[in-house]
This record gives structure tokens, sequence and C-alpha cells, in this order.
């Protein structure tokens, strides 16, 4: 219904709520992160791509820093899949923990129509379920090494995955401001731990 738990300029107009209470960009601008930083939570939300957009967005997960979050933290993909020519199980599909771990089984909603998260963070384990299905599962204390996957694979992540603060901001990407709605975003905390960092911090 508002902005208020977001770091967001209102006067810039990049992000709104529209008149049928969702939050999307307008136009390509600043991705948009809360103003708390959180440690172990449960995130839902409903979202929603448009066919022949070629959408492409994301829920960051534990960024460290806003000024980098692809780097400091974890990006769980929403992309618009035939449009990028990606299959349901690739590590940038839909769903996805981005350069990680891949969706274990096709949940998607068609094009057009609302998804569900529901995405877990809780100390080291982060749980995706889309639509009801779980997705990804993966225990961070796995990612011990930079630049590599536990399976040996290679990522372009330059800082190990286990090795990152357990906590951060989360936020939604705004991809050149293509198009992506969201809806009825709740958090609930699983735990007392808080914030240690400001994310001013070098990582």
């Amino acid at each position: 219904t508002n902005l208020d738990a977001w770091n967001v300029d209102p006067n810039a107009g990049v992000w709104v709520i529209n008149e049928q209470k969702e939050l999307c960009p307008v136009k390509g601008g600043p991705s948009l992160f809360t103003r708390q930083r959180y440690c172990d939570y449960v995130l839902e939300m409903d979202f929603k791509v448009a066919p022949g957009k070629k959408s492409n967005s994301g829920v960051f997960i534990r960024d460290h820093s806003t000024g980098d979050p692809v780097n400091t933290g974890m990006e769980i993909q929403i992309l618009d899949d035939a449009a990028y020519g990606a299959k349901w199980d690739s590590m940038n599909a839909n769903g996805a923990l981005y350069g990680l771990v891949r969706p274990a089984v096709s949940a998607s909603s068609p094009l057009g129509e609302w998804n569900r998260f529901r995405i877990t963070a809780n100390d080291a384990l982060i749980l995706v379920e889309l639509n009801g299905k779980e997705i990804v599962k993966a225990d961070l204390n796995l990612w011990t090494t930079p630049r590599k996957n536990p399976d040996g694979a290679g990522n372009k992540f330059p800082h190990a995955i286990g090795s990152l603060p357990r906590e951060g901001f989360i936020g939604l990407q705004n991809y050149g401001g293509v198009a992506v709605w969201f809806r009825n975003i709740r958090l609930k905390p699983l735990s007392d731990r808080k914030p240690q960092y400001t994310g001013k911090e070098p990582i």
C-alpha cells in the first residue's frame, strides 16, 4: 500500500504503486532496496511478467552493499525464459538462485499470470518455493571458494558465497524498466539474530 519500507526517492517516478496496488518500475533507474537489513526470514510475494516484453528482474537477498548487489548477495531470478532462450532448468532461469543453483522442477506460471515466491533464508539454508513447489535448496556452507560452485563448476562471483555476511538488504531488481509487477510482499523473521553491519563496510 506504500513505499515506507523501501529506500526510494518518491519523486523520481521510477517505482510506483499502481491503481491495482501492484508495485512496479515504470522506467529505467535504480533497483529497490529495503531500508532495513534482515538476517533469517521467510519472504513471500507474488510477481508477474508480461509476454513479449523481455521481462527480466530478480529478488536480491542478503545484499551487503546496494551499490554492488550482484556480487555481495544473492539473486533469485525472475525471467521470461522463452524470450531469453533459457531452459527451465538453466542457471539463469525463472526461479533459479542466479549462477548458483538451477531450478529442480519446472514450476513457472504461464506468461502474464501471477507467480508466488516463498523464499527462506535461515542461517546457511536457502530455500526457494515457486507456486508451491520447492525448486531450490542450498547449503551456503558448501560454497567455500570464490568463482566456484560445490560441484566444481565455475561461477562469476568474486567472493565465496558461503563466506558472505548472512544478513543484508532485500531488493527488487529494475532491469532497465522492463515490465514486472509485485504484490502481497510479506516478511516473517525466523530468529532474534540482529544485523551486525550497515552495508558500508568493505565486503
